[in-house]
């Protein structure tokens, strides 16, 4: 049988102890983008805004560069409800996770019940070996409106919050800071219609950016 490469194997372990909702193909295309932009030296940090449980998380401080820190953003805890620009798929899927009725990965606890979400998602990476004082990890707890205000370029950003208005604030405020060669990939984009609203009307109208994968999510370039 042929042996896993070291990048799938973490994949499926990460999916194996239940860490991540990101899906195998998914997660692939958020490694590949890791590996590409440290292998073309492009710089700035890394974002993930929507971390959850922290897998996909794990599999960015893993891969990232040494010299990048890892910026999460969350309320960890319940996610904010949809608004007006989200359709009815987003409407009902939270009426059914503020219900207290979501169910998690094989059967636990749905993230967002978890008690201390943001102290399970630091044990979840300590566990892997990543850590504020070994991998430059910061965890900024809030509303995206409130919290995601970046000062250093950014190389990668993982975005994976569902809803219109959280992708419209995570577009305006990371995509001035994205470096030249840099990705900006849509977790939902073909999960939930607000996330695609907001991904298609940006790109509507803005000519320095590309989709450059389709495959599950969608993963944008800066291209000039």
């Amino acid at each position: 049988m042929q042996k896993r490469r070291p990048v799938e194997a973490l994949i499926d372990e990460l999916r194996d102890k239940r860490l991540t909702y990101v899906g195998p193909i998914k997660l692939k295309n958020l490694a590949w983008a890791a590996i590409d932009v440290g292998q073309r030296g492009i710089q700035g940090d890394f974002v993930e805004a929507g971390v959850a449980l922290g897998g996909s998380a794990i599999l960015l401080g893993r891969l990232k560069p040494p010299r990048a820190n890892l910026y999460l953003y969350d309320v960890f805890g319940l996610i904010p409800p949809p608004g007006e620009r989200d359709d009815v798929d987003a409407h009902e899927r939270f009426s059914v996770i503020s219900s207290g009725h979501a169910e998690g990965l094989g059967g636990n606890k749905y993230y967002g019940y978890v008690d201390d979400l943001e102290g399970s998602v630091r044990s979840n990476l300590a566990a892997y070996g990543i850590s504020e004082a070994t991998h430059g990890v910061r965890l900024i707890r809030g509303l995206f409106q409130d919290t995601l205000h970046l000062t250093g370029s950014v190389a990668l950003a993982h975005i994976d919050c569902d809803w219109y208005e959280s992708v419209k604030v995570c577009i305006a405020r990371i995509f001035p800071k994205l470096s030249k060669g840099g990705y900006m990939i849509f977790d939902d984009y073909k999960s939930y219609s607000g996330c695609r609203r907001a991904v298609d009307e940006w790109l509507a109208t803005e000519g320095t950016a590309e989709i450059v994968f389709s495959n599950k999510s969608v993963g944008v370039m800066k291209i000039s």
